[in-house]
């Protein structure tokens, strides 16, 4: 079974819905289109879907609408609406529109299109169980906290139509979020985490500093584009032994995004997330004493 978050794309554009879909593919997302609101709403019924894309000028339904079907059949669902219009708020029913996750103003960039669907995929996992730990979001399930927020490239509303935003259980989940990167990004040591195809998933910022590597490009490489002495077998050993509670501690080679190497000590955990395996690597750089030096 797939572990991608699954994607509906809803658009009758040919051109945009090829193109954007191919984009989220590379991206990691597992995407079904459709051109009709009517297709939507049926695929909606038979699959389960993370999160929506759903254009507002569909050839059979008005996008609105279809918004309002899918919001009333699964509350849990995020839709996100991609409208070229810029006074939607404006336009449409507020009631029906509040049930939007966010919208989208075209022309939208894709990399904004990506943070939307993380973020919406995010949300629906807090509004179905919440995220485990003491500190996480406390969250009703009854359904997701929204985020209705124009697209960057929109002019901004004014101070009758901004619409005032509560401490939701997304605030408080971003600030989560927000916390723990800032948390790690200064920590000293680097901390990598890779899945189960060894692609790497995290990168903090002690880790992007000794590589050369922003986190964007990091998250592009698998374990082997880092580490030149990676051996299948030992890797594979590794994690037997993880699996089976040892703590696992070692010297190793990083290779930067120039060709240099430098050796490392390295710390390996494994973590177990929505049933997938992941690895975390805690780093540190071996200091070599400069030859010649007086002792």
């Amino acid at each position: 079974m797939s572990t991608k978050p699954r994607v509906l794309f809803v658009d009758d554009d040919m051109d945009i819905l090829l193109a954007l879909s191919d984009y989220l593919c590379q991206e990691g997302f597992e995407v079904e289109t459709v051109e009709t609101g009517a297709a939507a709403l049926q695929k909606s019924t038979t699959s389960s879907y993370d999160v929506v894309l759903l254009d507002v000028g569909l050839p059979d339904r008005d996008g609105i609408e279809v918004l309002n079907e899918l919001s009333q059949a699964h509350p849990h669902l995020p839709v996100i609406l991609l409208t070229a219009f810029t006074s939607l708020r404006n336009t449409a029913n507020p009631a029906i529109l509040d049930r939007a996750f966010a919208y989208l103003t075209k022309p939208y960039k894709r990399q904004e299109v990506k943070s939307a669907i993380h973020r919406a995929c995010l949300a629906r996992q807090v509004a179905l169980g919440g995220l485990p730990g003491p500190s996480a979001p406390t969250v009703p399930n009854e359904t997701f906290p929204s985020l209705l927020q124009p697209s960057p490239t929109e002019a901004p509303l004014n101070a009758a139509t901004r619409p005032r935003f509560n401490l939701t259980a997304y605030d408080r989940l971003a600030e989560y979020v927000q916390l723990m990167q800032f948390a790690f990004d200064h920590v000293p040591e680097g901390i990598l985490v890779a899945d189960s195809d060894k692609r790497l998933r995290f990168a903090n910022q002690a880790a992007c500093d000794a590589l050369g590597y922003t986190q964007e490009e990091l998250q592009a490489l698998r374990i082997p584009d880092i580490a030149p002495n990676h051996d299948n077998e030992k890797f594979r050993q590794r994690l037997e032994s993880l699996r089976k509670g040892q703590p696992l501690s070692y010297t190793s080679i990083h290779r930067t995004k120039n060709g240099q190497e430098f050796p490392i000590e390295i710390s390996v955990y494994l973590l177990n997330f929505q049933g997938q395996e992941f690895t975390c690597a805690v780093t540190q750089r071996i200091q070599v004493p400069s030859e010649g030096k007086a002792g």
